[in-house]
C-alpha cells in the first residue's frame, strides 16, 4: 500500500489547485462533453431546474475532514455549496473521517452494513481482491451500463486505463481523476535543479547522458562543498532515474513483456543498468547519504534551504515553499531553479513518468434506491466537470476572480480566501476529482505573489514542452491493474529491497537477482503464471 506517498501527493495537489499515447494503452480522453466547458460555470453554480420537481434527497457523504468544513465559521453562507445542493435538490449529511482512519472506517462500515451513501477509498488499484469481494457480495453499487445521462462519468469510464476496474463486466466505482491523461504526471516526478549553480560549474544546458549528469553533479559539488548532490522527496522518487534505461520501472507497479512473457518490471533483466547507476551515484557520494533514513520531504527541504543541487520531487506552486526558498537563499531569484528534462534513452527518446490518471475512487452504498442513486450520480458527474473545477479552484467569476485575456486574476481582498468564503465547498471540493487537469490547462487563478506566479507560468510552459518533446513510459495498464488470486496476494517491498542493494557492497545485479529469486517464496512465479494465462485468454500481447 502506498498510503504515505499518496497522502503527501494528494495534499500537494489540493494546495497546488487551490492556489493556483502509449500504443494501444493510450489514455487520450474522448472529446470533453459540452457540460465540461468552464465558460458555462460562471453563475457560481446557480440552481438548475432538472430536479426541482423531484422529491428532495438526503445523501450521507464521507470524506476526509468534511465535518470541519460544516463546522467552520460562515458555513451556512457558503454560496457555492448552497447552490450545489439546490442545483440537485439534495441535502448532504457529512460523515467525518480523517487521513488517518478513512480506509479502516470504510472496512468497519462495510462489515456492519453502515456504509455512507457516497464515500472515497483506494481499493480498486491498491486492494483489488477486496474491491472484487465488495462488488460480488453486494456491498457497493454497480454503475449503470448506460451512462449517457452522466456525460462526464461516461467520458471517464471510457478511458483504457479504467477498463481493468470492471468486475464481471460492470464498474463498481468512479475513479477520482487527478488528470485527464495518464501522461500528465510529467511534473509530479520532477527533477528540480539549481540552474545558477550548474552554469557556474560550466553546464549551461541539460545533460544528454548519464555520464554528463554525473559530471555535472560532481562539478557543482566541487564548487559547493558540503552540499548534497541529489536529494529525494521520498524513496519512490529514486525510480525517476530508471526512465532513460528502463522506463517501465519508473512505476514500480508496472509489468513488462520480456521474451513474450509478462513479468513484473522489478523482475526483468532490463532493470540491471539502472541498478548499477543508482549504486554508482551512492558510492561516489552524489546521492544524499541520508536518503534511506530521512523522513518524507526532508530531501526537498534540503533543496529549498540551499543544501542540495538537485531534488527528485517537490514543487514551488505552493507559496510557503517559495517563501522558504527566498529566506534561505537571499538575493537568489526563484528563476534560478530549473526543471531538468531527463536525458535520452538508448532509442533516442526521452521518457516521462506515467500513472493511472486517477488516485483513489468514489463508491456508492448498495443500499441506495434507484432515485437516490440517480441523484448521487448526477452530483458526482457535475463535480467531475471542468465547470465545477473552476468553482472549486477559482471561485465565482466576477466575484472571486476575473478574466484578463486568457488569465484568471483573483479579486479576493486582503486575507480573504476561498477556504474562508466557502468552507464547506472547500472541504468537499475533491470528493469526485482532484482538479489537477484544470491547473495543467493553465486556467487556475494567477497567484498574487509574483515569485509564485512566475513559477506557475514556468511550470506550465515546461509541462507543455515535455508533453511535446518526450514520450510517456510504455505502461500497459491492462496488465498492471489486472487482478488474479496470486497477483493480488503477492506483496513485496521492492523499494526497501532496492535500497538495501544500493547501500550494500558486492555486485548490485547479482544481489538484486538473489532478492528477486527470494520473491518466489512469496508467490512470484504463481503470479506470473496466472497473469500470462489471463493475458492469453484476453488476447493481451
Amino acid at each position: 500500500m502506498r498510503k504515505g506517498k499518496t497522502i503527501v501527493m494528494a495534499v500537494s495537489l489540493i494546495l497546488a489547485a487551490v492556489i493556483a499515447g502509449c500504443s494501444s494503452n493510450s489514455n487520450e480522453p474522448k472529446e470533453p462533453a459540452a457540460s465540461n466547458a468552464a465558460e458555462n460555470s460562471n453563475s457560481g453554480g446557480e440552481a438548475s431546474t432538472n430536479n426541482e420537481a423531484a422529491a428532495p434527497v438526503e445523501l450521507s457523504v464521507s470524506l476526509m475532514g468534511i465535518q470541519d468544513g460544516f463546522d467552520a465559521q460562515g458555513a451556512k453562507e457558503d454560496k457555492i455549496f448552497n447552490d450545489l445542493q439546490k442545483k440537485f435538490n439534495v441535502t448532504i449529511k457529512p460523515v467525518q473521517v480523517t487521513w488517518n482512519d478513512w480506509q479502516e472506517k470504510a472496512k468497519v462500515w462495510a462489515a456492519s452494513g453502515q456504509l455512507p451513501d457516497i464515500f472515497p477509498n483506494a481499493i480498486a488499484v491498491e486492494n483489488p481482491a477486496l474491491y472484487a469481494s465488495w462488488a460480488k457480495q453486494g456491498v457497493i453499487k454497480a454503475l449503470p451500463d448506460d451512462l449517457s445521462k452522466y456525460p462526464n462519468l461516461a467520458r471517464i469510464m471510457e478511458l483504457p486505463s479504467i477498463q481493468p476496474l470492471k468486475v464481471d463486466g460492470k464498474f463498481y466505482t468512479v475513479p477520482r481523476m487527478t488528470y485527464n491523461d495518464s501522461s500528465d504526471w510529467i511534473l509530479d516526478r520532477p527533477i528540480l535543479y539549481r540552474k545558477d549553480w550548474a552554469a557556474q560549474a560550466g553546464f549551461t544546458s541539460e545533460p544528454q547522458s548519464f555520464d554528463e549528469f554525473v559530471a555535472m553533479v560532481k562539478a557543482v559539488q566541487k564548487q559547493h562543498p558540503g552540499t548534497v548532490g541529489i536529494a529525494i522527496m521520498n524513496k519512490d522518487y529514486l525510480n525517476t532515474l530508471f526512465l532513460p534505461t528502463f522506463p517501465e520501472m519508473s512505476n514500480k507497479k508496472s509489468w513488462t513483456n520480456e521474451n513474450g512473457k509478462w513479468v513484473p518490471s522489478f523482475a526483468s533483466s532490463k532493470i540491471n543498468d539502472g541498478i548499477k547507476q543508482l549504486r554508482q551515484l551512492y558510492t561516489e557520494g552524489l546521492l544524499d547519504k541520508d536518503f534511506a533514513i530521512q523522513k518524507e520531504a526532508d530531501g526537498f527541504t534540503k533543496f529549498m534551504n540551499g543544501q542540495a543541487f538537485i531534488s527528485l520531487g517537490g514543487t514551488f506552486t505552493n507559496p510557503a515553499n517559495v517563501e522558504t526558498f527566498n529566506k534561505a537563499n537571499p538575493g537568489v531569484n526563484i528563476a534560478s531553479v530549473g526543471l531538468m528534462n531527463i536525458w535520452p534513452a538508448a532509442d533516442g527518446n526521452r521518457y516521462t513518468f506515467v500513472e493511472t490518471p486517477f488516485w483513489s475512487e468514489t463508491y456508492f452504498s448498495n443500499k441506495l434506491d434507484d432515485e437516490t442513486f440517480d441523484r448521487a450520480l448526477q452530483l458526482i458527474d457535475y463535480m467531475s466537470s471542468e465547470e465545477y473545477s473552476a468553482l472549486a479552484v477559482n471561485g465565482i467569476l466576477d466575484t472571486d476572480y476575473k478574466m484578463e485575456g486568457d488569465k484568471a486574476v483573483s479579486l479576493l481582498k486582503g486575507d480573504e480566501t476561498l477556504q474562508k468564503k466557502y468552507p464547506v465547498n472547500s472541504a468537499i471540493g475533491f470528493l469526485a476529482q482532484w482538479n489537477g487537469a484544470f491547473g495543467k490547462a493553465g486556467k487556475a487563478v494567477v497567484n498574487p505573489n509574483p515569485d509564485v506566479a512566475a513559477w506557475q507560468a514556468y511550470d506550465h510552459d515546461m509541462f507543455v514542452k515535455f508533453k511535446q518533446e518526450d514520450k510517456p513510459a510504455p505502461i500497459n495498464f491492462d496488465i498492471m491493474l489486472m487482478s488474479t488470486p496470486a497477483k493480488d496476494k503477492l506483496v513485496v517491498n521492492v523499494m526497501d529491497d532496492l535500497i538495501k542493494v544500493i547501500l550494500e557492497k558486492g555486485d548490485p545485479v547479482e544481489m538484486w537477482n538473489a532478492t528477486v529469486k527470494g520473491y518466489d517464496a512469496k508467490g512470484l512465479q504463481e503470479a506470473i503464471a496466472e497473469v500470462n494465462a489471463k493475458a492469453a485468454e484476453l488476447g493481451i500481447k
